[in-house]
């Protein structure tokens, strides 16, 4: 993909103490947390996350989904990773949209590492955008959202999403998932969005 070098890059190093990493610290225990990029508005890889989650674009989410499992494959904290999954969405929404564009994107990432692709997560409420909340708001729309699936038998769990904000939504999925289950828990998103202050 040429627009590819137009990507604004995360210049920060993928590793446990990174700005990415510290929304985790104190509120879920995570492997590591990382994203490639950053998403600026009106920048190229906004233009392509907006195509794959909103015009129905299902291809350049799985495309995307790879060059992320490229960019981040050489992770040492990743070696491991038996298992590759992603945020779900309520089924309300993915009838409303024809598909989970997060599920899209862990296909290509699994793929790219040669590792299974399995849902371990089952959202049980139907929220509201998290778009135009602030960071308390984002915490308390996520509360008790997600449930661990039964049925998982694998050691690492990578979880993928398409833009990282407060890790709102990312600390209830781990933390649901660790209720269940004594295993590690790693996130990577594609970009990450600081919050504007």
């Amino acid at each position: 993909m040429s627009c590819e070098a137009n990507f604004s890059e995360n210049i920060e190093p993928l590793n446990n103490k990174s700005s990415i990493a510290q929304l985790f610290w104190g509120k879920a225990n995570v492997t590591f947390s990382g994203a490639p990029f950053n998403f600026l508005k009106q920048e190229k890889l906004q233009q392509i996350i907006h195509e794959f989650k909103y015009g129905g674009n299902s291809n350049l989410a799985k495309y995307m989904g790879g060059y992320l499992g490229v960019k981040i494959k050489g992770v040492s904290e990743l070696a491991d990773v038996d298992c590759v999954s992603f945020v779900p969405m309520h089924p309300k929404k993915i009838k409303k949209r024809g598909y989970n564009q997060a599920e899209e994107l862990a296909f290509g990432v699994a793929k790219k590492l040669n590792v299974q692709n399995q849902c371990v997560l089952k959202r049980l409420v139907e929220s509201a955008s998290q778009t135009e909340k602030g960071v308390y708001e984002r915490y308390e729309n996520m509360d008790a959202n997600f449930t661990a699936l039964h049925g998982f038998e694998g050691k690492h769990i990578l979880l993928v999403d398409d833009v990282l904000t407060t890790g709102a939504t990312l600390i209830a999925c781990i933390n649901a998932i660790k209720e269940k289950y004594d295993v590690k828990v790693s996130i990577v998103c594609l970009a990450f969005r600081a919050v504007e202050r």
